[in-house]
C-alpha cells in the first residue's frame, strides 16, 4: 500500500466518513481535506499496537523497552535469575504478568508467571502475602517482586516477599521526545491516590493506552 501503519490507519479511519440522510450521494469531506503529514511511529508504540491485537509482537519484547530504567532498580532479568543468581539470594525481578494460579489444594498460595525479553520467572507468593499484596497482584501488567531464590536442580523460582507494580513505566513504550515527562516514584500502593495524580496530559493518555494494549494475565485455580 505504500503507507507506514499510523497512515495506514488515518486512512482506513476515512472510509467510515460516508456521507448519509440528506448529504447521501455527496462526496466525503475526507476526500477534499489535504494530506496531513503524521509523524512515524517509533518501534515503541508499534509493539503497543501489535499487543494491542494480537497480544505479542515480533519487533521487541515490552520489558526490552525499560530494561535501563529497571538495571539502575538492580532489578535482575530472568534469564540471570534462572541461570546466574544463587540459591537463598535475594533478589527482585520484573516482567509482564501471564499466568496466575491459585490450587485450592495449595493451601492458598499463588503461583505466577512472568516473561520479560530473556524468558520466563516462576513465583510462589504464599496466602498472607497474597492477601497484603492483592491488588498489586491481581492489577498489575508490569509486576516487579522481591524475595529469595530458590533452586533445586533445573527447577527455579522466587519465594516472594514483597510486589510492587511497575506497570506505569510501560508508559515509556509510546513516550514521544516533546513529552516532558515527570519523574515517577515506585510505590508499593496507589489506594490513596486519585486515577492520575499530578500527571500532565499526555502522561494520562500514555498510562491509559499501555495499561489497556498488555493482558492482565490468565487466571487458573
Amino acid at each position: 500500500m505504500g503507507f507506514d501503519r499510523r497512515k495506514a490507519l488515518w486512512q482506513v479511519t476515512a472510509l467510515q466518513d460516508m456521507p448519509e440522510e440528506l448529504f447521501k450521494g455527496q462526496p466525503s469531506e475526507s476526500t477534499l481535506e489535504t494530506q496531513a503529514e503524521l509523524p512515524l511511529m517509533s518501534k515503541g508504540e508499534h509493539v503497543v499496537h501489535d499487543y494491542a491485537t494480537i497480544g505479542l509482537s515480533l519487533k521487541a519484547h515490552p520489558v526490552s523497552f525499560v530494561r535501563s530504567q529497571l538495571e539502575m532498580l538492580r532489578i535482575l532479568s530472568c534469564k540471570t535469575i534462572n541461570t546466574a543468581a544463587n540459591t537463598g539470594q535475594l533478589v527482585k525481578v520484573a516482567g509482564l504478568v501471564l499466568v496466575r494460579q491459585r490450587p485450592g489444594t495449595a493451601g492458598g498460595i499463588c503461583f505466577i508467571t512472568i516473561e520479560d525479553e530473556t524468558g520466563f520467572t516462576n513465583l510462589v507468593v504464599f496466602e498472607k502475602l497474597f492477601e497484603k499484596y492483592r491488588k498489586e497482584i491481581l492489577h498489575s501488567r508490569l509486576l516487579m517482586v522481591e524475595g529469595r531464590l530458590q533452586r533445586e536442580k533445573d527447577v527455579v523460582h522466587v519465594i516472594v516477599s514483597k510486589c510492587i507494580d511497575l506497570t506505569k513505566m510501560l508508559g515509556k513504550l509510546v513516550q514521544r521526545e516533546m513529552d516532558d515527562l515527570p519523574i515517577m516514584h515506585l510505590s508499593s500502593t496507589d489506594g490513596n491516590a486519585t486515577p492520575y495524580p499530578s500527571q500532565h496530559k499526555p502522561t494520562q493518555v500514555r498510562t491509559a493506552v499501555t495499561q489497556d494494549a498488555f493482558h492482565g494475565g490468565r487466571n487458573f485455580k
